[in-house]
Protein backbone atom coordinates (compact mmCIF):
# COMPACT_ATOMS: atom_id res chain seq x y z
CA UNK A 1 0.00 0.00 0.00
CA UNK A 2 2.73 2.45 0.99
CA UNK A 3 4.77 1.81 -2.14
CA UNK A 4 1.72 2.41 -4.33
CA UNK A 5 1.07 5.71 -2.57
CA UNK A 6 4.72 6.69 -2.96
CA UNK A 7 4.61 6.10 -6.71
CA UNK A 8 1.29 7.87 -7.09
CA UNK A 9 2.29 11.00 -5.15
CA UNK A 10 5.79 10.98 -6.66
CA UNK A 11 4.37 10.82 -10.18
CA UNK A 12 2.06 13.76 -9.46
CA UNK A 13 5.01 15.80 -8.17
CA UNK A 14 7.14 14.78 -11.15
CA UNK A 15 4.49 15.77 -13.68
CA UNK A 16 3.79 19.08 -11.98
CA UNK A 17 7.49 19.93 -11.73
CA UNK A 18 8.18 19.00 -15.35
CA UNK A 19 5.25 21.10 -16.56
CA UNK A 20 6.21 24.16 -14.52
CA UNK A 21 9.91 23.76 -15.34
CA UNK A 22 9.32 23.70 -19.07
CA UNK A 23 6.82 26.56 -18.90
CA UNK A 24 9.04 28.81 -16.79
CA UNK A 25 12.09 28.06 -18.95
CA UNK A 26 10.20 29.00 -22.11
CA UNK A 27 8.97 32.19 -20.44
CA UNK A 28 12.50 33.00 -19.30
CA UNK A 29 13.78 32.44 -22.86
CA UNK A 30 11.12 34.73 -24.33
CA UNK A 31 12.06 37.53 -21.94
CA UNK A 32 15.77 36.99 -22.66
CA UNK A 33 15.11 37.07 -26.41
CA UNK A 34 13.27 40.39 -26.15
CA UNK A 35 16.17 41.82 -24.13
CA UNK A 36 18.71 40.59 -26.68
CA UNK A 37 16.74 41.96 -29.64
CA UNK A 38 16.31 45.30 -27.88
CA UNK A 39 20.07 45.53 -27.35
CA UNK A 40 21.07 44.31 -30.80
CA UNK A 41 23.39 46.48 -32.87
CA UNK A 42 25.44 46.31 -36.04
CA UNK A 43 25.31 42.88 -37.66
CA UNK A 44 23.78 41.29 -34.57
CA UNK A 45 20.14 40.74 -35.52
CA UNK A 46 17.08 38.78 -34.47
CA UNK A 47 18.37 35.44 -35.76
CA UNK A 48 21.62 35.95 -33.82
CA UNK A 49 19.68 36.81 -30.66
CA UNK A 50 17.57 33.66 -31.02
CA UNK A 51 20.66 31.50 -31.44
CA UNK A 52 22.34 33.11 -28.42
CA UNK A 53 19.27 32.54 -26.22
CA UNK A 54 18.97 28.92 -27.38
CA UNK A 55 22.58 28.30 -26.33
CA UNK A 56 21.94 29.84 -22.91
CA UNK A 57 18.74 27.83 -22.41
CA UNK A 58 20.48 25.01 -20.43
CA UNK A 59 21.83 27.57 -17.97
CA UNK A 60 18.39 29.18 -17.60
CA UNK A 61 16.74 25.79 -17.08
CA UNK A 62 19.32 24.86 -14.44
CA UNK A 63 18.93 28.12 -12.54
CA UNK A 64 15.15 28.05 -12.50
CA UNK A 65 14.68 24.39 -11.57
CA UNK A 66 14.55 24.77 -7.73
CA UNK A 67 11.85 27.41 -8.07
CA UNK A 68 10.01 25.22 -10.61
CA UNK A 69 10.26 22.25 -8.23
CA UNK A 70 8.55 24.25 -5.49
CA UNK A 71 5.74 25.40 -7.77
CA UNK A 72 5.48 21.98 -9.40
CA UNK A 73 4.88 20.24 -6.08
CA UNK A 74 2.29 22.82 -5.07
CA UNK A 75 0.46 22.33 -8.37
CA UNK A 76 0.97 18.59 -8.89
CA UNK A 77 0.44 17.33 -5.34
CA UNK A 78 -2.00 20.18 -4.72
CA UNK A 79 -4.27 18.73 -7.38
CA UNK A 80 -4.44 15.54 -5.31
CA UNK A 81 -5.31 17.60 -2.26
CA UNK A 82 -8.05 19.41 -4.16
CA UNK A 83 -9.59 16.03 -5.05
CA UNK A 84 -9.38 14.95 -1.37
CA UNK A 85 -7.00 12.12 -2.31
CA UNK A 86 -4.44 13.26 0.26
CA UNK A 87 -7.17 13.12 2.89
CA UNK A 88 -7.81 9.50 1.93
CA UNK A 89 -4.12 8.68 2.21
CA UNK A 90 -3.93 10.36 5.61
CA UNK A 91 -7.01 8.46 6.80
CA UNK A 92 -5.37 5.18 5.80
CA UNK A 93 -2.45 5.97 8.09
CA UNK A 94 0.13 7.56 5.78
CA UNK A 95 1.83 10.47 7.54
CA UNK A 96 2.27 13.91 6.04
CA UNK A 97 6.04 13.55 6.22
CA UNK A 98 5.87 10.27 4.28
CA UNK A 99 3.75 11.93 1.58
CA UNK A 100 6.22 14.81 1.45
CA UNK A 101 9.13 12.39 1.01
CA UNK A 102 7.22 10.66 -1.79
CA UNK A 103 6.74 14.00 -3.55
CA UNK A 104 10.40 14.79 -3.00
CA UNK A 105 11.41 11.46 -4.52
CA UNK A 106 9.46 12.17 -7.68
CA UNK A 107 11.02 15.63 -7.97
CA UNK A 108 14.55 14.33 -7.47
CA UNK A 109 14.12 11.92 -10.37
CA UNK A 110 14.01 14.99 -12.58
CA UNK A 111 16.65 16.82 -10.57
CA UNK A 112 19.36 14.24 -11.37
CA UNK A 113 19.50 15.00 -15.13
CA UNK A 114 19.24 18.71 -14.29
CA UNK A 115 22.35 18.42 -12.10
CA UNK A 116 24.21 16.65 -14.91
CA UNK A 117 23.13 19.34 -17.36
CA UNK A 118 24.24 22.11 -15.00
CA UNK A 119 27.71 20.61 -14.61
CA UNK A 120 28.47 19.32 -18.10
CA UNK A 121 26.17 20.99 -20.64
CA UNK A 122 25.26 24.47 -19.43
CA UNK A 123 28.82 25.85 -18.83
CA UNK A 124 30.08 24.80 -22.26
CA UNK A 125 26.95 26.08 -23.99
CA UNK A 126 27.32 29.37 -22.11
CA UNK A 127 30.91 29.68 -23.34
CA UNK A 128 29.81 29.10 -26.91
CA UNK A 129 26.95 31.59 -26.57
CA UNK A 130 29.21 34.37 -25.31
CA UNK A 131 31.80 33.58 -27.97
CA UNK A 132 29.15 33.79 -30.68
CA UNK A 133 27.69 37.06 -29.44
CA UNK A 134 31.08 38.72 -29.09
CA UNK A 135 32.27 37.53 -32.48
CA UNK A 136 29.09 38.82 -34.15
CA UNK A 137 29.19 42.19 -32.40
CA UNK A 138 32.93 42.82 -32.43
CA UNK A 139 34.43 40.28 -34.79
CA UNK A 140 37.58 39.65 -32.77
CA UNK A 141 36.93 37.91 -29.45
CA UNK A 142 36.44 34.24 -28.70
CA UNK A 143 35.61 32.97 -25.22
CA UNK A 144 35.85 29.54 -23.71
CA UNK A 145 37.73 26.30 -23.87
CA UNK A 146 40.05 24.56 -21.39
CA UNK A 147 42.75 27.23 -21.80
CA UNK A 148 40.75 30.32 -20.92
CA UNK A 149 39.95 33.17 -23.29
CA UNK A 150 41.29 33.55 -26.84
CA UNK A 151 41.10 36.54 -29.17
CA UNK A 152 42.70 37.91 -32.30
CA UNK A 153 44.32 41.35 -32.13
CA UNK A 154 45.64 42.36 -35.54
CA UNK A 155 48.39 39.88 -36.38
CA UNK A 156 48.53 38.66 -32.77
CA UNK A 157 46.71 35.75 -31.16
CA UNK A 158 46.15 36.36 -27.45
CA UNK A 159 45.42 33.73 -24.84
CA UNK A 160 44.33 34.87 -21.36
CA UNK A 161 44.50 31.60 -19.47
CA UNK A 162 43.01 32.81 -16.19
CA UNK A 163 40.52 35.68 -16.55
CA UNK A 164 39.34 36.21 -12.97
CA UNK A 165 36.61 38.22 -11.30
CA UNK A 166 37.37 39.72 -7.89
CA UNK A 167 35.48 41.78 -5.32
CA UNK A 168 37.61 44.89 -4.84
CA UNK A 169 36.28 47.51 -2.44
CA UNK A 170 32.75 46.18 -2.77
CA UNK A 171 32.88 46.34 -6.57
CA UNK A 172 33.57 43.53 -9.00
CA UNK A 173 36.81 43.92 -10.95
CA UNK A 174 38.35 41.84 -13.72
CA UNK A 175 41.91 40.52 -13.46
CA UNK A 176 43.84 38.82 -16.25
CA UNK A 177 46.50 36.28 -15.29
CA UNK A 178 48.82 34.07 -17.33
CA UNK A 179 48.69 36.04 -20.57
CA UNK A 180 50.32 34.60 -23.70
CA UNK A 181 50.65 36.67 -26.89
CA UNK A 182 51.64 34.96 -30.13
CA UNK A 183 52.97 37.59 -32.55
CA UNK A 184 52.82 36.78 -36.28
CA UNK A 185 54.29 38.62 -39.26
CA UNK A 186 52.26 39.74 -42.27
CA UNK A 187 53.16 36.48 -44.04
CA UNK A 188 51.80 34.41 -41.10
CA UNK A 189 55.21 33.48 -39.63
CA UNK A 190 55.54 33.24 -35.86
CA UNK A 191 57.84 36.07 -34.76
CA UNK A 192 57.43 36.28 -30.97
CA UNK A 193 55.86 34.56 -28.00
CA UNK A 194 55.27 36.88 -25.05
CA UNK A 195 54.27 35.50 -21.67
CA UNK A 196 53.17 37.71 -18.78
CA UNK A 197 52.03 36.92 -15.28
CA UNK A 198 49.21 39.46 -15.50
CA UNK A 199 47.77 42.29 -17.60
CA UNK A 200 46.16 45.46 -16.26
CA UNK A 201 44.77 48.66 -17.72
CA UNK A 202 45.74 51.96 -16.10
CA UNK A 203 43.07 54.01 -17.86
CA UNK A 204 45.23 54.82 -20.86
CA UNK A 205 47.08 51.67 -21.92
CA UNK A 206 47.56 48.01 -21.10
CA UNK A 207 50.60 46.97 -19.08
CA UNK A 208 52.07 43.48 -18.79
CA UNK A 209 53.80 42.40 -15.57
CA UNK A 210 56.72 39.96 -15.27
CA UNK A 211 57.15 39.56 -19.00
CA UNK A 212 59.18 36.90 -20.82
CA UNK A 213 59.55 37.35 -24.57
CA UNK A 214 60.98 34.82 -27.03
CA UNK A 215 61.95 36.27 -30.46
CA UNK A 216 62.55 34.02 -33.43
CA UNK A 217 65.27 35.23 -35.78
CA UNK A 218 65.99 32.72 -38.51
CA UNK A 219 67.13 29.52 -36.83
CA UNK A 220 67.73 31.28 -33.52
CA UNK A 221 65.44 32.03 -30.59
CA UNK A 222 66.34 34.84 -28.19
CA UNK A 223 64.68 35.25 -24.78
CA UNK A 224 64.39 38.47 -22.80
CA UNK A 225 62.76 39.30 -19.46
CA UNK A 226 61.25 42.52 -18.12
CA UNK A 227 59.38 43.45 -14.97
CA UNK A 228 56.78 45.40 -16.96
CA UNK A 229 56.00 46.20 -20.56
CA UNK A 230 53.39 48.24 -22.41
CA UNK A 231 51.05 46.08 -24.45
CA UNK A 232 50.37 47.89 -27.76
CA UNK A 233 46.80 46.83 -28.42
CA UNK A 234 43.56 48.52 -29.41
CA UNK A 235 41.45 46.09 -27.41
CA UNK A 236 39.03 47.98 -25.18
CA UNK A 237 38.90 47.06 -21.47
CA UNK A 238 35.11 46.85 -21.55
CA UNK A 239 35.32 44.21 -24.29
CA UNK A 240 37.52 41.95 -22.16
CA UNK A 241 35.37 42.65 -19.11
CA UNK A 242 32.26 41.46 -20.94
CA UNK A 243 34.13 38.40 -22.18
CA UNK A 244 34.94 37.04 -18.72
CA UNK A 245 32.60 34.25 -17.68
CA UNK A 246 31.08 34.99 -14.29
CA UNK A 247 31.76 32.43 -11.55
CA UNK A 248 28.12 31.39 -11.23
CA UNK A 249 28.16 30.21 -14.84
CA UNK A 250 31.19 27.97 -14.44
CA UNK A 251 31.12 24.26 -13.65
CA UNK A 252 32.15 23.00 -10.23
CA UNK A 253 35.26 21.48 -11.82
CA UNK A 254 36.30 24.84 -13.28
CA UNK A 255 35.53 26.62 -10.00
CA UNK A 256 37.68 24.12 -8.11
CA UNK A 257 40.59 24.82 -10.47
CA UNK A 258 40.18 28.57 -10.04
CA UNK A 259 40.04 28.21 -6.26
CA UNK A 260 43.26 26.20 -6.32
CA UNK A 261 45.05 28.91 -8.28
CA UNK A 262 43.68 31.73 -6.13
CA UNK A 263 44.57 29.93 -2.91
CA UNK A 264 48.11 29.14 -4.04
CA UNK A 265 48.70 32.78 -4.94
CA UNK A 266 46.94 34.37 -1.97
CA UNK A 267 44.33 36.11 -4.16
CA UNK A 268 40.75 37.12 -3.35
CA UNK A 269 38.53 34.07 -3.91
CA UNK A 270 35.26 35.18 -2.28
CA UNK A 271 33.20 35.25 -5.47
CA UNK A 272 34.44 31.82 -6.53
CA UNK A 273 33.89 30.37 -3.05
CA UNK A 274 30.30 31.64 -3.06
CA UNK A 275 29.65 30.21 -6.53
CA UNK A 276 31.25 26.85 -5.70
CA UNK A 277 29.27 26.28 -2.52
CA UNK A 278 26.05 27.49 -4.13
CA UNK A 279 26.44 24.73 -6.70
CA UNK A 280 27.53 22.20 -4.07
CA UNK A 281 24.36 22.83 -2.03
CA UNK A 282 22.10 23.05 -5.08
CA UNK A 283 20.48 19.62 -4.36
CA UNK A 284 19.89 20.64 -0.74
CA UNK A 285 18.16 23.81 -1.93
CA UNK A 286 15.79 21.72 -4.05
CA UNK A 287 15.03 19.44 -1.11
CA UNK A 288 14.40 22.37 1.24
CA UNK A 289 12.07 24.19 -1.16
CA UNK A 290 10.04 21.07 -1.97
CA UNK A 291 9.60 20.18 1.70
CA UNK A 292 8.75 23.80 2.54
CA UNK A 293 5.96 23.78 -0.04
CA UNK A 294 4.28 20.64 1.26
CA UNK A 295 2.71 22.15 4.44
CA UNK A 296 0.81 24.58 2.20
CA UNK A 297 -0.55 21.63 0.23
CA UNK A 298 -1.95 20.08 3.40
CA UNK A 299 -2.90 23.39 4.99
CA UNK A 300 -6.28 24.16 3.48
CA UNK A 301 -6.56 21.90 0.48
CA UNK A 302 -10.33 22.34 0.10
CA UNK A 303 -10.22 26.11 -0.27
CA UNK A 304 -6.97 26.71 -2.16
CA UNK A 305 -7.24 26.76 -5.95
CA UNK A 306 -4.29 26.60 -8.32
CA UNK A 307 -3.89 30.37 -8.40
CA UNK A 308 -3.56 30.55 -4.62
CA UNK A 309 -1.00 27.74 -4.57
CA UNK A 310 1.03 29.44 -7.32
CA UNK A 311 0.97 32.70 -5.38
CA UNK A 312 2.10 30.95 -2.20
CA UNK A 313 4.91 29.26 -4.10
CA UNK A 314 6.14 32.48 -5.67
CA UNK A 315 6.05 34.27 -2.33
CA UNK A 316 7.92 31.46 -0.57
CA UNK A 317 10.51 31.16 -3.35
CA UNK A 318 10.99 34.91 -3.52
CA UNK A 319 11.41 35.17 0.25
CA UNK A 320 13.97 32.36 0.24
CA UNK A 321 15.97 34.06 -2.52
CA UNK A 322 15.93 37.39 -0.66
CA UNK A 323 17.06 35.82 2.61
CA UNK A 324 19.77 33.78 0.87
CA UNK A 325 21.12 36.77 -1.02
CA UNK A 326 21.02 38.94 2.09
CA UNK A 327 22.90 36.35 4.13
CA UNK A 328 25.54 36.03 1.39
CA UNK A 329 26.08 39.79 1.39
CA UNK A 330 26.20 39.84 5.19
CA UNK A 331 28.75 37.04 5.21
CA UNK A 332 30.85 38.76 2.55
CA UNK A 333 30.87 41.99 4.57
CA UNK A 334 31.80 40.32 7.87
CA UNK A 335 34.09 37.59 6.61
CA UNK A 336 31.78 34.63 7.25
CA UNK A 337 32.85 31.60 5.13
CA UNK A 338 30.75 31.06 2.01
CA UNK A 339 30.13 27.43 2.96
CA UNK A 340 28.15 28.63 6.00
CA UNK A 341 26.19 31.41 4.30
CA UNK A 342 25.17 29.04 1.49
CA UNK A 343 24.29 26.15 3.79
CA UNK A 344 22.31 27.91 6.52
CA UNK A 345 19.25 29.13 4.52
CA UNK A 346 18.52 25.74 2.91
CA UNK A 347 19.29 23.81 6.09
CA UNK A 348 17.11 26.07 8.22
CA UNK A 349 14.21 26.04 5.76
CA UNK A 350 14.35 22.26 5.39
CA UNK A 351 14.50 21.72 9.14
CA UNK A 352 11.51 23.98 9.81
CA UNK A 353 9.54 22.25 7.05
CA UNK A 354 10.24 18.78 8.52
CA UNK A 355 9.22 19.92 12.01
CA UNK A 356 5.94 21.32 10.65
CA UNK A 357 5.25 18.16 8.65
CA UNK A 358 5.85 15.96 11.71
CA UNK A 359 3.10 17.72 13.63
CA UNK A 360 -0.10 15.78 13.86
CA UNK A 361 -3.15 17.24 12.14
Amino acid sequence: MIKIVDRYVGLAALQGTALLWIGLTVLYMMIATLAEVRGSEGGYGVADALWFVSLTAPRMAYQIFPFAALLGVLVGVGSLAAANELVAFRTSGVSRLRLAVAALGGTMLLAIPVLIMGEWVAPQAEHEARAYRLSERVGSAIVGGPRGMWMRDGNDIVNIQLPLLSAAGGDQAVEFNRVVIYGFSDDAQLDTITRARSARHDGQSWNLDRVTTVRFEGDLARRTREESQVWPTEVRPELLDSAVTRPKRLSMRALWDFLGYLGDNGLDDRLYQAAFWEKAFYPLTIVALVLAGMPFVFGSSRTQNMGVRMFVGMMLGGLFMIVSRGLLNFGDAYGIPAVITNLVPALLLGTVAILVLRRSV
